[in-house]
């Protein structure tokens, strides 16, 4: 059996190679056999391949990276690297806190950011993950993996920013019940595409460019009543009102909106984008059956609908 000092020992990293934090002994009424201190990094069995470099692999859930190297626990193949959770070592992966304690707090231990770091410990269960605290590492993990041009790609695609969409609606005060209302929104550049962002990976670009594929808007005139949404689609913008001319894009509302609150129907779009990327040398990359729905909080029109009397 282990006293408490002797746990603390023996608790330290040598899946990643890397020292831990000793934690103070337990005091003599602890149980003399049980799980290391939080804060530390047990031993344990080392399965060949388990120490992450580099490389890293490709299985094992959550958002992993490319790579060649594989890492195994329990006879199963895992992640070397997450990119939410970080290395793996010994069935767990470490990550580096954001934030950091702050200087003063006694978690330091005499210690300084110039001696290391903590991270975020996680460890696999069944099929998910537990959360493991903190320890503190003087030494970083291993390095995420180069990611991919299909990665690479997919970074891009989140630092492109559309334009929220000005609604118009024609009649915007008086449609009234069984009439076509006329309904488009200004077609900017930033609005309606397509736009392109390009970012850098190891050896190589990647362009991604999002194309407008579909226009669909929500109204609440549902045959449920107050809260039911209905879409609709339309291929594009619409054209702006023009008494000469017909529109594109329009709907027929069926009931007055006097059942609504503050007596209107609401309006509001969504925007489906078509996401292609290609690299520095021309490939495309396979952004098969992938579509984007960006999400507009501004973007809603009320439209108040009256309904006919007809005088005999």
């Amino acid at each position: 059996m282990l006293n408490s000092a002797w746990r603390t020992a023996i608790c330290v990293l040598i899946g990643l190679g890397l020292a831990a934090a000793a934690v103070p002994a337990a005091n003599a009424a602890d149980d003399p056999v049980g799980p290391c201190a939080d804060r530390t990094i047990c031993t344990g069995h080392h399965e060949p391949g388990s120490t992450p470099t580099a490389g890293g692999g490709t299985s094992g859930g959550g958002g992993g990276g490319g790579g060649s190297d594989k890492c195994t626990w329990k006879g199963k193949e895992v992640a070397c690297w997450l990119d939410d959770r970080g290395a793996f070592s010994e069935g767990c992966y470490y990550i580096e806190a954001d934030p950091q304690p702050l200087p003063d707090e006694a978690v330091w231990a005499g210690r300084t950011s110039k001696d290391g770091a903590f991270y975020d410990k996680s460890c696999i269960l069944d099929d998910g993950f537990v959360p493991a605290g903190q320890v503190f590492l003087a030494q970083p993990v291993a390095a995420p993996p180069p990611k991919t041009p299909a990665q690479v790609a997919y970074d891009a695609l989140k630092t492109i920013t559309v334009a929220e969409p000005v609604l118009h609606v024609a009649p915007a005060k008086d449609a009234v019940v069984g009439s076509p209302v006329w309904l488009w929104f200004d077609a900017d550049p930033g609005t309606v595409g397509p736009l392109s962002s390009t970012l850098e990976g190891v050896g190589f670009k990647v362009t991604t460019t999002v194309t407008l594929a579909e226009v669909v808007w929500n109204v609440d005139d549902g045959p449920a009543g107050n809260g039911q949404i209905q879409h609709f689609s339309c291929k594009d913008a619409g054209n702006p009102f023009s008494a000469q001319g017909a529109p594109t894009c329009s709907h027929v509302f069926t009931e007055s909106s006097a059942r609504m609150k503050d007596k209107a129907y609401s309006l509001s779009v969504t925007l489906k984008w078509h996401v292609s990327a290609r690299s520095t040398d021309g490939t495309a990359i396979d952004m098969t059956d992938f579509d984007w729905w960006p999400t507009y909080t501004q973007a809603v029109l009320s439209v108040p609908v009256n309904e006919v009397q007809v005088l005999n």
